[in-house]
């Protein structure tokens, strides 16, 4: 395993899975990491050795610190690298839970590269719905780019009969955070086509809720037999990333 790190980088090869395991990231700026520090944070993030580390040596979490630490110095130069590492290790819960995030923390820079991806029907659906989540991050993070992104997702939308439920899903859920409520009449199109995965948003009476069209829902919940009836499953996953949300929230702010 390389651990040809100087200090203040070789700092994050020690600080293993407790920092990493927190909702709310640690300010890696406090360890004395700066832009000049930003060519070894792409290097370990993107170390194959320290990926292949197993999680008990704290060695194993230093790629995710280090790109937490690029997304909080706003890392231009490791737009490319990351979306490249989210790319690969897409099915990773923690690369696709959390990178996604980071480059909207880096912002503009990964926007013409996620747009590229998100566009080509030939990608992974995979793939594409983590684009969806880095154009919408760049969206919130950045609300001169808001508007830009809101275009991107509800153009790839249009394309809601040719595509799986799930990305329709995720481009929904995009233009729901970034509160586009003039993409409306076309989510409502693909929701009445049942071509929308319920599990991410809930259905159209829960858009137009997040979305502030209703104040509330008119019906029980889809799978609730009365409004009294606990919560199913969908509906608590759709809490659960929300709360995921507001905790993405925080850290951008950081």
């Amino acid at each position: 395993m390389s651990t040809s790190y100087l200090p203040p980088v070789d700092r994050l090869l020690k600080l293993g899975a407790e920092p990493a395991r927190r909702r709310s990231w640690p300010d890696y700026r406090t360890l004395g990491l700066q832009d000049r520090h930003v060519p070894a944070l792409i290097r370990m993030a993107t170390d194959a050795a320290l990926h292949a580390a197993e999680r008990r040596d704290p060695a194993g979490w230093a790629p995710l610190h280090a790109w937490r630490a690029l997304g909080q110095l706003r890392a231009s130069a490791a737009a490319a690298p990351l979306m490249l590492l989210l790319q690969a290790h897409v099915g990773s819960p923690w690369e696709n839970g959390e990178l996604p995030a980071v480059l909207g923390m880096i912002g503009p820079p990964a926007l013409a590269g996620a747009t590229l991806v998100l566009f080509d029907d030939a990608q992974d659906e995979e793939v594409r719905i983590a684009m969806t989540r880095v154009i919408t991050e760049v969206g919130l993070e950045y609300p001169e780019r808001r508007e830009e992104a809101a275009a991107l997702l509800g153009k790839q939308l249009e394309d809601w009969r040719d595509q799986g439920r799930l990305l329709n899903a995720y481009l929904v859920s995009g233009l729901i955070d970034l509160q586009e409520t003039e993409a409306a009449p076309l989510m409502e199109a693909a929701f009445a086509a049942r071509a929308v995965d319920l599990s991410i948003n809930g259905d159209w009476e829960d858009a137009q809720v997040d979305l502030g069209l209703l104040a509330e829902r008119r019906t029980p919940p889809p799978g609730v037999g009365s409004r009294s009836a606990a919560p199913g499953a969908a509906a608590q996953a759709r809490q659960r990333r929300k709360a995921e949300k507001q905790a993405r929230r925080r850290n951008r702010k950081r």
